[in-house]
């Protein structure tokens, strides 16, 4: 058992790191209606990666294989 409180949690540079995005655009996911949930500690914005996670796979999207695909004009 961890006894780090923090120790689930990702500062928003890393976390944009690691989730091969800018910065500005895990900026814009919070800012999001039902956008990623963060806390902040004073001015460090945290996020919870298991939260993110889930997050992340609520807004996974299964392709129709039903709809048409269009043909790229090569």
């Amino acid at each position: 058992m961890s006894l780090n409180l923090l120790d689930d949690y990702l500062d928003l540079e890393p976390f944009a790191t690691q989730a091969g995005r800018d910065p500005r655009t895990i900026r814009r996911w919070m800012n999001e209606p039902n956008g990623l949930p963060y806390t902040k500690l004073g001015n460090r914005v945290l996020i919870h990666v298991p939260t993110a996670r889930d997050w992340l796979q609520a807004r996974m999207q299964n392709p129709n294989p039903l709809k048409k695909r269009r043909r790229s004009a090569a």
